[in-house]
């Protein structure tokens, strides 16, 4: 395979490395301003799975108990609230505290963004503007605002993406891939879509292979990455054996699966109450537990599936479309107010010219070929594991910042060309 982009290796980028830290700097201090904004604009309510979220890292800060507002310790998954509550611990447990570790995030998946898009182009300039585009992305900016797991599965999904071209190109492949292995752990703690996620390093281990003509390199790599990666779950797998008798990285795999498989799902989300099991759903979770609980939701899943093999694979089929579907606002969004769903409507002007730009980048030479295999498998992996439960639209924000950075490639490409054409263009 080949490690770069050819056409473009022989180009140098026109901004000095001075320049393009300056505009990186000042691309993410937008980002910042523009989710603050969101944030004192929005003031979202705490409740649902932000609420779960600030429980469980409030009562890890302040008494050493993880555990919801249900009461329950593995239902959410761990990996947003085990972060937040270090934070706590010294800022006090806020909503604020809570954004502050947000836009830190942000921060970081900008800079994992424009590495990314350097990556993939060889030129800073398609990096920088990958990175803005990300700072103007609004899905990003409203999970900003907000306690939701996405602000931290988009830097670990951005940088095993980012390990994983290192890994290809043989760049310290034996760090690259143990770093790999930690951030995939992580993310598997943070939210079980991230369970694929580790096919963008099989596809490098696979390229690593081909261009050193010999399994060892490969094999060496991935035993790396298989240690980094059981740095995190492990102690949480044991901690979950003390917590609710067995080793598991969450029970809410088996209520999302229920959810999905159940003959009142429709492909998106509802409620238990509507499902067959939703009548003594409160006094039965009491009753059995997380771990019987979840084994119950889990068996009734499957034995639907079972008996309605052709109805669960249409609508796996139709959750893979509704992944995919552009987040239009409906009737009653444009009754409650015109200016959200004016924003909502650029959103999907935004998300149909990313969407468009990517497909054309991974058909172009202008992007670097490994990349592209990487971020294809790692997109794959991320949608066919939901075809499994159920669809929220922000389920796909996370691998969004992977197209952003295939669209700005030709983009920036062409934007450079126009000003070579009006002779604007200079080394800066």
């Amino acid at each position: 395979m080949t490690p770069r982009a050819p056409t473009l290796e022989r180009l140098p980028s026109t901004l000095s490395p001075r320049t393009c830290t300056v505009l990186l700097v000042a691309i993410m201090v937008l980002a910042v301003a523009l989710r603050l904004a969101g944030a004192w604009a929005l003031q979202h309510p705490l409740e649902s799975d932000a609420l779960a979220y600030f429980t469980m890292a409030e009562g890890l800060a302040e008494r050493g108990v993880l555990a919801d507002h249900y009461g329950q310790h593995a239902f959410y998954s761990a990996g947003y609230p085990l972060l937040l509550a270090p934070f706590f611990s010294i800022l006090g447990s806020s909503v604020g505290a809570a954004i502050a570790v947000n836009l830190l995030l942000c921060i970081a998946s900008i800079w994992l963004i424009y590495r990314l898009g350097l990556a993939l182009s060889a030129r800073r300039e398609a990096g920088l503007l990958a990175a803005a585009a990300y700072a103007l992305w609004l899905p990003g900016l409203w999970n900003a605002t907000m306690l939701a797991k996405e602000n931290l599965t988009t830097p670990l999904l951005l940088g095993i993406a980012l390990s994983a071209i290192a890994i290809a190109r043989d760049q310290r492949r034996m760090a690259a891939a143990t770093v790999a292995g930690l951030l995939w752990g992580a993310a598997l703690v943070t939210g079980g879509s991230a369970l694929l996620l580790c096919l963008g390093v099989a596809t490098a281990l696979l390229m690593l292979w081909r261009v050193r003509g010999s399994f060892k390199p490969a094999l060496s790599a991935g035993m790396c990455f298989v240690a980094g990666a059981a740095v995190l779950p492990a102690p949480w797998l044991y901690a979950t054996n003390q917590m609710v008798g067995r080793p598991v990285l969450t029970t809410n795999a088996a209520f999302n699966m229920y959810l999905g498989n159940n003959p009142a799902a429709t492909g998106k989300f509802v409620s238990i109450a509507d499902t067959p099991l939703g009548e003594d759903w409160n006094t039965t979770r009491v009753r059995l537990g997380e771990v019987a609980n979840a084994d119950r939701l889990q068996a009734a899943a499957i034995d639907w599936i079972r008996a309605n093999p052709g109805q669960a694979a249409k609508l796996a089929a139709l959750k893979l479309v509704y992944f995919w579907a552009p987040n239009f606002p409906d009737a009653e969004d444009i009754a409650a107010s015109k200016t959200v769903a004016a924003i909502r409507l650029l959103e999907v002007v935004q998300y149909g010219l990313i969407l468009l730009l990517a497909l054309f980048a991974f058909a172009s030479r202008l992007v670097a070929r490994d990349g592209k295999w990487i971020f294809a498998a790692m997109i794959a992996g991320f949608w066919l594991v939901h075809a499994a439960a159920y669809i929220i639209v922000r389920y796909r924000d996370p691998a969004m910042p992977l197209l952003i950075a295939m669209a700005a490639v030709p983009v920036a490409a062409w934007i450079e060309r126009f000003l070579a054409r009006k002779g604007l263009a200079h080394v800066a």
